[in-house]
């Protein structure tokens, strides 16, 4: 399912803490605001109904979600600004609108829901679908090459560093195996790649390993570098 369509039926999701986010804004009709992970545009929907002369920037790294915007803040586009791009950029984005600083920043961490129904995206290991992962899809580095292309050794310690993983040693080892033979392309090569890195013991150990695709705690992809809020959020502070 797309954003777009996904937007144009009954909106039913609920933001995370709604209320205690526009609680602490304290928003202004005139004032400036800053939604830094657009998303599904529920925050940005509550902040800019409350404007009048005010102003709020929306900004997202997936082009998808600032499409879907279009239509879920089409009553207040007069109000609305959205940018592509990633909220480590905000001194830059804050320059290029001519703003000295805003009144008030939002940000919602994580990945959005229509980024893991999407099978194409590669998020999820529901489908078998492009190892991708990128929120932002103009950006370079994909899953896939961080896969087919990182050293043994780095595969190890993203494996141990984001995933904690018990077996990322061995799973580091059978990556760079399969790969040899040819390049691991999709979320279920992937996860048949993990499985047999690990040990008898642990697949008994952990039944989703023998019977289903690991759930997203088990792999840690999409917790690294390119995707990973937490270093940019560091750099956003």
């Amino acid at each position: 399912m797309s954003w777009g369509s996904e937007m144009s039926e009954t909106f039913t999701h609920r933001p995370v803490l709604l209320d205690e986010c526009i609680q602490a804004l304290a928003i202004r009709p005139e004032g400036i605001y800053l939604d830094g992970t657009l998303g599904r545009a529920g925050h940005s929907r509550e902040i800019a109904r409350r404007l009048t002369t005010g102003r709020l920037i929306c900004v997202d790294r997936d082009q998808a979600a600032l499409d879907a915007a279009q239509e879920r803040l089409a009553p207040w586009m007069d109000r609305v600004t959205l940018v592509h791009s990633n909220f480590d950029q905000l001194n830059g984005i804050l320059d290029e609108l001519a703003l000295d600083g805003v009144d008030g920043m939002l940000f919602d961490l994580g990945v959005s829901s229509p980024q893991l129904d999407d099978g194409s995206r590669g998020f999820s290991y529901m489908a078998d679908a492009p190892l991708d992962m990128r929120m932002d899809r103009d950006q370079g580095l994909s899953a896939a090459d961080v896969v087919n292309g990182w050293s043994q050794e780095e595969l190890r310690r993203i494996l141990t560093q984001y995933g904690e993983e018990r077996y990322a040693a061995s799973i580091a080892a059978a990556i760079v195996r399969r790969r040899a033979d040819k390049p691991i392309e999709t979320t279920l090569e992937l996860v048949d790649v993990i499985r047999s890195g690990m040990p008898a013991r642990a697949l008994k150990e952990n039944l989703w390993a023998c019977s289903s695709p690991p759930p997203a705690p088990a792999w840690p992809w999409r917790r690294c570098l390119p995707w990973s809020d937490c270093r940019w959020a560091r750099s956003s502070l």
